[in-house]
């Protein structure tokens, strides 16, 4: 499947290049993408990122699990998406979390040493994913300094929005009431108590392992 110019310009890393730049770039730069249905892999957690992967339509699920393995959080994420640019340089090139199609998805992967000449040839595409690379960086180094609440409702709040990738949409946290408690330094009791509370203000939902939360922007 080959990308129309009117379709790359509407991406992330083409943001304000002009046609005729990226027609130019198109001479020297293969550009091509693909279908994939729901279900289809784009990346798995600790696969080597040897290539931008941007999801150009379509809905993909992300599951990032803790280092131990005792907690997972689930997330749907809405196209257009880069996933995780910043893993293709640096010191650990390799996925975090593992990514899948929910639903039809047009998808464009350029392997890096395109990447690397493509960053030759343009200087937008080059500011375009240092300024996205920078953004990411900058949010995670925030959260460390974000103030930590001391009742239990909020500390939940604040778990679950740090080990998130995008801060809005649909979520689940997949793991034990003895875990989470645990991890928050308080008694199950309380945890489950914040739960309930937090439930009956319809802002997630309480299922056995699994805290859906339907909206995170409304926490």
């Amino acid at each position: 499947m080959n990308y129309d110019l009117q379709s790359l310009l509407q991406l992330p890393l083409f943001l304000g290049m002009g046609r005729s730049e990226l027609a130019d770039i198109e001479k020297e730069v293969s550009i091509s993408g693909t279908h994939a249905k729901r279900g289809t892999i784009f990346a798995s957690e600790n696969q080597a990122c040897t290539a931008l992967i941007i999801v150009g339509k379509g809905t993909v699920t992300v599951s990032t699990m803790s280092d131990d393995r005792s907690y997972e959080i689930d997330e749907l994420l809405e196209a257009p998406l880069l996933i995780q640019p910043e893993y293709i340089f640096g010191i650990r090139q390799r996925y975090t979390a593992t990514f899948k199609a929910q639903t039809y998805c047009e998808v464009l992967r350029i392997e890096k040493p395109m990447v690397l000449r493509l960053m030759e040839l343009s200087m937008t595409f080059r500011l375009n994913l240092m300024n996205i690379i920078a953004t990411q960086s900058q949010r995670y180094a925030g959260r460390l300094w974000h103030q930590m609440h001391e009742d239990i409702e909020s500390r939940i709040i604040r778990f679950i929005k740090d080990r998130c990738i995008y801060p809005a949409g649909h979520k689940l946290l997949r793991t034990k009431m003895t875990v989470l408690a645990k991890e928050l330094g308080c008694s199950r009791l309380e945890v489950s108590e914040a739960l309930h509370r937090l439930e009956e203000k319809e802002l997630l939902i309480v299922k056995r392992t699994i805290i859906e939360v339907p909206m995170l922007q409304l926490l």
